[in-house]
């Protein structure tokens, strides 16, 4: 066969261009490399859309009228999806990408088993010439198949294919902008079929979640488009900067202290953490409300169970209610700062010791009196407010100094509720010195652990002039 000759030929060929090119790129200009990246890209649409081709024969030649005559089970295997995957190395999704886009671009098979006519002619034509991506190809094929599904002629969605095709070749729009491109043309051409594609998401939308055997709580959640915008506009408002200024409103010089300070407490948590943190924050401010419903007349309460050699000594684990991985002491730690938690002490035989009650939380009047005092989360760099804060004890509830903890708010200070872990769980160190909360750092940031003065407190005495 002429193909089984050429391509080894031809990738061998490649191999040694791209090689070649590769070992030049530190000896080009900035303009230079992006030329060659282009150039890569031109080569490599062409080859994908080769792949797409190729998976839509397979497909079908594995078509399910075949039975066991069809290609993927003649191979011993399932599906066609699995076939692709265990000959190409890919994933399963980017296998089932190419065979649905290489089927939607291939023609009906006729009753003779020849083929019937190309029912996206333009996108075939500009996938095949290298000019258009796979990606691309597939969004516009996608939109305007669900043109077809709705009863729109022949004739309109041929139109709106042509009108995306060279819309994205004329303003070399990336399969981003395509998208958006094609959803738009889809409202204009069908305005009506908004309502049932709506109530196709609707019955779409789901969360599941769940204990996985490593301990996490993982789940899969799907989200119609007013949902997630809810869940989107969220987390941006709470993640947004708020960028402090001069008092005359204008941009200011950091001191050599400020940025020390922060620079050694940047927040280095990843963007996938920090969307996980702000959930967490959201619904944990939400069961806090006070038109939340109430179970024995308390607002959503976490059970914990713990040794009291395990407090003091802050080892060990505890356990919470309904959740079978334990937690270190550290962060049971934290949940008894602030959070409405119910801990149960046990001796090491098991017997119960002391069931601990709220009255150990910050009053409201108090929490309101460091919320003016502190103005939201002490922690250098941190834009917290005090409605997103928790209440710390800076000399520990449960310290040699005070046995039965201090709750008073020259104790307390206002943390987020991440810094408040990583306080907990680090090695990082806050107290009190002079009515100011300082933070002391570990010794692997400052041997000499020189306390750090928080710059959030609004009330630090300045010197008389």
């Amino acid at each position: 066969m002429q193909t089984a000759t050429e391509l080894p030929e031809i990738t061998a060929d490649l191999r040694g261009v791209v090689s070649k090119i590769c070992a030049g790129l530190a000896g080009l200009s900035g303009d230079e490399v992006l030329e060659v990246m282009a150039d890569f890209e031109a080569a490599g649409r062409v080859l994908s859309a080769g792949q797409v081709r190729v998976a839509g024969e397979v497909g079908v030649r594995s078509r399910s009228e075949l039975g066991d005559e069809g290609l993927s089970r003649s191979q011993n295997f399932t599906s066609p999806v699995k076939l692709v995957s265990t000959v190409t190395g890919t994933s399963v999704r980017e296998s089932k990408t190419r065979l649905e886009i290489g089927r939607k671009l291939r023609g009906a098979v006729l009753l003779g088993g020849g083929e019937g006519p190309a029912p996206f002619p333009a996108v075939a034509q500009a996938l095949d010439g290298g000019v258009l991506g796979v990606e691309t190809a597939s969004i516009i094929v996608t939109r305007c198949s669900e043109l077809t599904e709705r009863g729109c002629s022949p004739e309109v969605v041929a139109s709106a294919e042509q009108t995306l095709v060279d819309e994205t070749l004329t303003n070399h729009l990336t399969a981003d902008q395509t998208s958006r491109l094609a959803i738009h043309l889809r409202e204009v051409i069908d305005p009506d079929g908004a309502e049932p594609r709506d109530e196709r998401l609707q019955q779409q939308r789901s969360l599941t979640i769940g204990q996985a055997s490593d301990g996490m709580i993982r789940g899969r959640f799907a989200l119609t488009p007013e949902q997630g915008a809810v869940w989107l506009a969220s987390i941006q408002a709470m993640q947004s900067p708020r960028i402090a200024g001069s008092p005359s409103g204008g941009p200011r010089f950091l001191t050599e202290d400020e940025y020390v300070a922060q620079t050694a407490t940047a927040d280095i948590r990843t963007q996938a953490q920090k969307n996980a943190d702000t959930i967490t924050e959201l619904i944990a401010r939400a069961a806090g409300a006070p038109d939340m419903p109430r179970l024995n007349g308390a607002t959503t309460t976490l059970n914990v169970h713990i040794t009291l050699d395990n407090l003091e000594t802050g080892r060990g684990v505890g356990w919470i209610d309904g959740i079978d991985e334990p937690v270190p002491a550290s962060t049971i730690a934290q949940l008894r700062c602030s959070s409405p938690t119910a801990v149960t002490l046990f001796n090491d035989r098991g017997a119960v010791l002391y069931h601990g009650k709220t009255e150990r939380l910050f009053s409201p009047a108090q929490n309101r009196a460091l919320a003016a005092r502190d103005g939201g989360c002490v922690w250098p760099n941190c834009d917290r407010p005090p409605s997103y804060c928790e209440t710390h004890h800076a000399d520990e509830w449960v310290s040699a100094d005070h046995p039965p903890g201090r709750t008073d708010i020259d104790n307390g200070v206002l943390l987020c509720h991440f810094h408040h872990s990583h306080l907990h769980k680090s090695s990082w160190k806050l107290t009190m010195l002079t009515g100011v909360p300082h933070l002391i750092p570990p010794r692997w940031i400052d041997i000499e652990q020189t306390p750090i003065p928080t710059t959030r407190r609004r009330t630090t005495q300045r010197p008389a002039a």
